[in-house]
């Protein structure tokens, strides 16, 4: 068996075995459907999207803010968010500690839902396929399947399952499926958004290499995001710069943000590096064998096998040994595999660098510099002595220390603790302590008899969860440089399953202590949840770890053997993957004077309980939990229905103020299906030989024989659309209340666009507001010069979707005023407003503003108010900064003074800056009547001084920390002045 095929068969935890595989004699393991996860970093950032945070899941947003980035209107918060859900034993800790990510993600992940889509298209299962069609599906991604091409055959490339992509970057956070169109793969998004995604495939002759390299997403503003490689990729020969890759998967699973390019050409670039972590894996595993038959032809019962005087060697014999069953334990793979994520290693911005470090896998430092060199910012971690995976500290310089605790960090030993069904700790003895004992019918095999026999097996595992211990190294204290200090208590999700009040499957926030240093009073706040909706079919139970499949040795006896695995974690969705197990449609936050009552919904995904062995006498024994219906990405996290204020009045609430929500949606369900492996070939063939055996044997079909070697299981995804309809806030008061009310309408074609919001104020009239977009009929084009009218072509094949035309506001069917804005394409790859018109009621329109010249990073330079007012800007580094606003000249006479174009001021940088400050001190001496406005700047900080048209001036001081610490006026005098106080 290769190593590929052992690693798609042993990675239980993550779900990743293969379909149809070799099984090696005397090792047989859990067959479950084929998924193949990201990597590990990228796993993490998953949580928080499959497990969002929320009331209505029972977590709260704690986040820290490192540092945004400001680049030509585009905004990338660095930020590290932790989730409170809770510590599970399978999770990977990640880079930056357990439960905590730093986002943006930078990234495109993607989840193979059986074979990567890029190679295998998937097949329309709503059609007519034949049993071989769904053999093809489940055939494993492995080379060996080029044999099927060498001997001539037409090996059908088939997948069931569309693989998931989801875009983790700020105002980007989108799903999306391959499909195979007229023999070229384009995206179909789950959600509709303004984003155009390309993908970017090298379309090998050999399928089995076709590699999908990278994504090209442009967004609505014009602005290019390249992530993976620049270059096709033609093997794996060569460690890869931008792309993720799974060995046991064979394929490319994540895609790094290499560049974003505005439109101005300017750049944003990235480089990563690749870390290591250890994933566990739990591949404890015990296997029955046993209920040996014959499917075909008579003289292949077990008790022939046995008389030495045939000296036959049976398949019965080889599997079920001389007892007639056999109990396997699977124990030879290591406790946790090596995957390698790639991760942020430094960014290089406009006017400077971002440089992240790391040391033994975890993120150690980050730090903002200047273009000069000079440190703007820098945050320091620092990880606990005993595990090394909780986050301790953050020290940002000029703020101070962010310190944090975590539940029995010092005093628990994961090594030597259980867990329960879930892999939160529960204090359980750890020796041996994975698998529970489970009472089992074994059906031993005696001549042509099966004859049952009760056995145990297991290990005595205590998997039941431990409220006390759930907990454990979760977030239970953080302390802010200011003295703040956030205390946080939890409780385990309580949910009723088959009328049973159970416990599991997490932690919700209980209680909230919050000291307030400047007022010192401690906030404290209490939190009940009601209406509880676990997701999923059953709890969890030893036999939930059992899975069903079939031997077959495929000889001419037509023998099967019947293999039940009992594994550490089960297939419920809630246990194995990154999915919310509750979640709450009513929840209580009570203070110590008011109380707010949340009302939520949500469609999680659906599951259905399937059956792969229908023998008596526990068919509950034989359960397995598969997807039904995909939800999840069309509807992410749980939407708000209302929520009620109440203030308390001695020993009464009287309600304050009450925000009522109303939805709309449009749901498409897009058909595919699992294929999971059912009957297995013993050792001997390789896939594309068992294939031929079941498919193209020329003396009969062994299909005949056994019947299908996999079961396949229809569901479908939820594509379309979920969006906010209205909205309706009340003000109560003493004898009356204020209501206000707004109902949105959206467009047809682009359905993220709001076309009109109508707005209600109790005693007042409806007002109406409308946005006109390039793709709607504009009432005033015609006020537009020709060529802005030919521009709003441009605005739709340059994808700027949501950028308004035209909006107007109505009053009692009556226009009140309305706003057009005349586009033009002086960019090279970019759109601007040319000129800004304005009426009132239904008089002619007025040219308000007039942008007559922008510079290549798309800031106006020279503008006209009104038409009179004449407005020159000159900008600096590199389009970053403002240095000078110059009224009441023109853009020639400014052009003159200075002896060089306005607009090249732009693309300054650092060094060039004192003699560009130099050309526009000049400027109040060549340009009297002009009233000119100067700026300066340490770069990444912030002003530094202003000249204004009287010559006075205002100095900005700053320490040695970034800080603002002093402003002076032109004498030197200070005006104000700063103090931080922040707890070393």
């Amino acid at each position: 068996m290769d190593m590929k095929n052992i690693y798609r068969i042993i990675l239980i935890i993550i779900l990743c075995t293969g379909v149809l595989p070799v099984c090696a004699q005397g090792n047989y393991y859990a067959a479950m459907p084929d998924v193949t996860p990201p990597s590990p970093t990228s796993r993490v950032f998953q949580k928080f999207l499959g497990y969002p945070i929320s009331h209505a899941t029972g977590t709260i947003d704690i986040s820290i803010p490192l540092y945004t980035v400001e680049a030509y209107g585009l905004s990338l918060p660095l930020t590290l968010k932790y989730h409170s859900s809770g510590v599970r034993v399978q999770d990977p800790v990640g880079v930056v500690g357990r439960n905590w990510a730093l986002f943006p993600g930078f990234k495109i992940s993607r989840t193979i839902m059986g074979k990567p889509d890029e190679v295998y298209p998937v097949a329309d299962v709503s059609g007519n396929l034949t049993r071989d069609d769904y053999i093809y599906m489940s055939s494993p991604y492995s080379n060996d399947c080029d044999c099927w091409n060498e001997r001539g055959h037409i090996y059908p490339c088939m997948d069931g399952q569309y693989d998931v992509f989801q875009i983790n970057m700020p105002g980007m956070n989108a799903s999306f499926i391959l499909q195979r169109v007229n023999g070229v793969d384009v995206v179909k998004q789950i959600s509709d958004t303004p984003l155009k995604i390309t993908p970017k495939l090298d379309n090998s002759t050999n399928f089995i290499s076709t590699r999908l390299y990278g994504f090209e997403i442009l967004d609505d503003k014009g602005i290019r995001y390249a992530f993976g490689e620049k270059n096709p990729v033609h093997g794996l020969s060569s460690p890869q710069k931008y792309v993720e890759y799974q060995p046991y998967g064979s394929c490319f699973c994540g895609w790094m943000l290499r560049e974003i390019i505005f439109p101005g050409n300017e750049k944003i670039s990235f480089t990563y590096q690749s870390v290591r972590e250890d994933v566990p894996t739990f591949n404890h595993t015990l296997s029955v064998l046993d209920n040996g038959k014959s499917m075909w032809l008579a003289g292949c019962f077990h008790n022939d096998m046995i008389d030495s005087s045939t000296g036959s060697d049976s398949s019965f014999w080889r599997i079920l040994g001389g007892d007639g069953y056999q109990i396997n334990e699977g124990r030879d793979s290591p406790y946790s595999y090596i995957n390698r994520s790639l991760v942020p290693d430094s960014i290089t911005i406009p006017n400077g660098l971002i440089d992240l470090n790391y040391s033994a896998g975890k993120l150690a430092s980050l730090n903002v510099k200047q273009s000069s060199g000079i440190q703007v910012r820098n945050v320091q971690f620092t990880y606990d002595t005993t595990t090394g995976n909780l986050l301790k500290k953050v020290n940002i310089n000029g703020e101070g220390n962010y310190l944090f605790t975590y539940k029995n960090e010092s005093s628990f030993s994961y090594l030597r603790s259980g867990f329960d069904w879930w892999g939160f700790y529960n204090e359980a003895d750890f020796g041996d302590a994975d698998l529970p004992n489970i009472n089992l019918e074994i059906r031993k095999t005696t001549g042509s008899l099966n004859v049952p026999v009760n056995r145990t097996i297991g290990n005595r595992a205590n998997r039941k969860p431990n409220a006390a211990y759930m907990d454990t190294y979760s977030l239970t204290e953080m302390l802010s440089p200011t003295k703040g200090k956030l205390k946080i208590s939890y409780e385990p999700h309580r949910f009723t399953v088959k009328r049973k009040e159970e416990i599991g499957g997490g932690l919700r926030v209980k209680s909230t202590e919050l000291y307030d240093p400047v007022s010192g009073k401690t906030i404290v706040k209490n939190y009940t949840y009601e209406d509880a909706h676990f997701i999923g079919t059953d709890y969890p139970d030893e036999k939930s770890l059992i899975t069903t499949r079939y031997i077959c040795p495929l000889d001419d006896g037509g023998c099967r053997v019947r293999q039940r695995t009992l594994s550490v974690f089960s297939g419920f969705p809630n246990v194995r993957g990154n999915t919310n197990p509750v979640w709450y449609g009513k929840i209580t936050e009570v203070a110590s004077d008011w109380k707010k009552v949340y009302q939520y919904d949500f469609r999680p995904d659906e599951y259905d309980n399937v059956i792969f062995d229908d023998l008596s006498p526990d068919y509950s024994l034989n359960n397995e939990c598969l997807l039904s219906a995909m939800n999840r990405m069309l509807y992410p996290i749980p939407w708000l229905l209302s929520e009620n204020f109440y203030r308390k009045s001695g020993n009464i609430y009287e309600k304050v103020q009450s925000l009522t929500n109303m939805y709309e949606k449009s749901e498409m369900k897009m058909p595919a299906a699992i294929v999971t492996p059912y009957q297995f070939g013993l050792n001997g063939y390789s896939s594309c030989q068992f294939m031929e055996k079941l498919i193209a044997c020329p003396s009969y079909n062994y299909c005949d024989v056994y019947g299908s070697p996999v079961k396949s299981f229809p569901y479908y995804i939820a594509t379309g659309y979920h969006r906010l309809k209205s909205t309706c806030k009340t003000t109560y008061q003493s004898s009356d209340s204020i209501v206000e009310k707004s109902v949105f309408a959206y467009d047809t074609e682009r359905p993220y666009n709001i076309i009109s919001k109508s707005s209600l104020c109790s005693g007042g009239a409806e007002q109406v507001e409308r946005t006109y977009y390039s793709n709607n009929t504009i009432p005033d084009k015609e006020s537009l010069t020709t060529s802005q009218r030919s521009a709003i072509q441009l605005l739709t094949s340059r994808n700027y979707l949501t950028t308004p035309v035209q909006q107007t506001m109505e009053k009692k069917d009556k226009r009140l005023y309305s706003v057009l804005r005349g586009y033009s394409s002086s960019l090279s790859s970019g759109m601007v407003v040319e000129d800004q018109y304005y009426c009132k009621g239904t008089d002619k329109y007025e040219k308000r503003i007039s942008y007559n010249k922008y510079d290549i990073y798309g800031n106006p330079v020279y503008i006209n108010k009104d038409g009179a007012e004449k407005v020159v800007y000159l900008w600096g580094y590199k389009g970053q900064y403002l240095l000078a606003e110059i009224k009441g000249a023109t853009y020639e006479e400014v052009k003159k003074a200075l002896t060089m174009d306005p607009a090249s001021m732009s693309s300054c940088i650092l060094p060039s800056i004192p003699l560009y400050l130099d050309m526009i001190d000049n400027l109040y001496k060549a340009l009297p009547s002009a009233l000119i406005t100067s700026y300066t700047y340490h770069p990444l900080i912030g002003i530094s001084g202003i000249i204004s048209p009287n010559k006075a001036k205002t100095t900005f001081e700053y320490n040695s920390d970034s800080q603002l610490i002093r402003i002076k006026d032109t004498e030197g005098k200070t005006m104000e002045e700063y103090q931080y106080h922040f707890r070393p």
